[in-house]
């Protein structure tokens, strides 16, 4: 196993990407497959957002005692349980359902507030601040490649095998990314700690756009493929899959932007893309060559923007007097924006309306992630 820390991140982010590619992408479609509508999977999602933002003051005290690395490990052995619980999540209707649909629900969103809270702290803690761009987007082009052929596994496990063998199997990769963090750091959390509001407020306000167009570009687009595929999980997996090939040929270049001293180049061409990416989603979802062609340009630009909005994010957990506690005072910003954009969809769904519209509220987060960063690296004097 590699000594240096970060390879032992990049080792744990291409098996924690299959798991996301795999398994985490098919959980709306799986419970439209069980006799959920549309909107009612949407909004089950968003309730295990929302599960997460509830649940998220544990993850300090467990901190203090545990140390960052292990916050993240528990989070990755509780999400294993939740991908196991998920077959047996039944179709909408009776109480039983519902109480095991609730169940999912809290275990998901313990799982990963764990797991997201803990691990962007102990990233931030470890990452060099004079080549975090180049991390980040080392990161997203892992993410990328796994993306490639994760999607396409996920699809065939759970069409040919069924899910209770599919989710299974995905478990037991979420089990095995425990395994490249072993021996690494394990940064601790001082006990006391004052952040900078307005550092934090920055910070929360620019992840509850994240999450908005999160939910936009990726978990609703993702279901609107799905339903245009013929809700067949193969044929969905294998689309992602094809899109994975043009995220992997664009996710290096932004972080190399960043540290190169040109920021503002990089969110000129990475959220003209993200523009670009919803407006195609939003006139291709109903013709199937068209919509998977549109996930191929959202998939290239998925790495470009998280690089461009990571980086400046982990930048200032660096800065900030505690990693941990900034994440948790900021990534809730993500959760209310992300459930925020699926509730709406699902009222518009559930009223008789199409996709198009959902997904078009995007553009509204990409102009204000846009102008917020563009004022963040104003501030630090990269006007390049």
């Amino acid at each position: 196993m590699a000594a240096d820390p970060m390879r032992r991140v990049y080792l744990h982010v291409g098996l924690q990407s299959f798991v996301e590619s795999s398994g985490g992408l098919f959980i709306a479609g799986f419970l439209v497959a069980q006799g959920f509508s549309h909107g009612m999977a949407l909004a089950a999602f968003a309730g295990t957002l929302l599960a997460r933002f509830a649940l998220r003051g544990l993850v300090l005290p467990l901190a203090w005692r545990a140390g960052l690395r292990t916050v993240v490990l528990i989070g990755v052995l509780v999400r294993a349980v939740s991908f196991l619980l998920l077959p047996f999540v039944p179709g909408a209707g009776p109480v039983p359902a519902a109480g095991m649909l609730a169940l999912f629900i809290v275990v998901t969103g313990l799982g990963s507030v764990l797991y997201w809270t803990g691990w962007h702290s102990f990233v931030s803690a470890l990452a060099d601040g004079a080549r975090g761009g180049r991390q980040v987007s080392i990161q997203q082009a892992t993410t990328a490649v796994v993306g490639i052929v994760a999607p396409l596994v996920g699809g065939l496990l759970i069409a040919r095998a069924g899910p209770l063998t599919g989710f299974g199997a995905i478990a037991l990769v979420q089990l095995a990314a425990v395994l490249p963090l072993i021996g690494a750091p394990n940064p601790g959390v001082a006990r006391e700690a004052t952040l900078n509001r307005p550092l934090t407020v920055f910070a929360r306000r620019l992840y509850l756009s994240e999450g908005f167009h999160a939910g936009c570009a990726t978990v609703i687009w993702n279901l609107a493929l799905f339903v245009t595929l013929g809700e067949h999980f193969d044929a969905f997996g294998g689309a992602i899959a094809v899109a994975g090939v043009a995220a992997a040929a664009g996710s290096l270049l932004i972080g190399h932007l960043i540290d190169g001293g040109r920021p503002l180049h990089s969110l000129a061409l990475a959220y003209g893309a993200a523009i670009l990416a919803l407006a195609a989603k939003a006139l291709a979802f109903a013709t199937p060559l068209a919509a998977v062609g549109a996930t191929a340009l959202g998939a290239l630009v998925t790495p470009m923007a998280a690089t461009a909005m990571l980086a400046p994010l982990y930048a200032m957990a660096r800065a900030s007097s505690c990693t941990l506690r900034f994440n948790m005072a900021t990534e809730g910003g993500w959760d209310l924006g992300c459930s925020l954009a699926c509730l709406i969809a699902a009222g518009l769904l559930e009223a008789g309306a199409g996709f198009q519209v959902p997904i078009l509220l995007g553009l509204l987060a990409v102009a204000a992630i846009w102008r917020m960063l563009a004022l963040w690296y104003g501030r630090q004097g990269l006007a390049a």
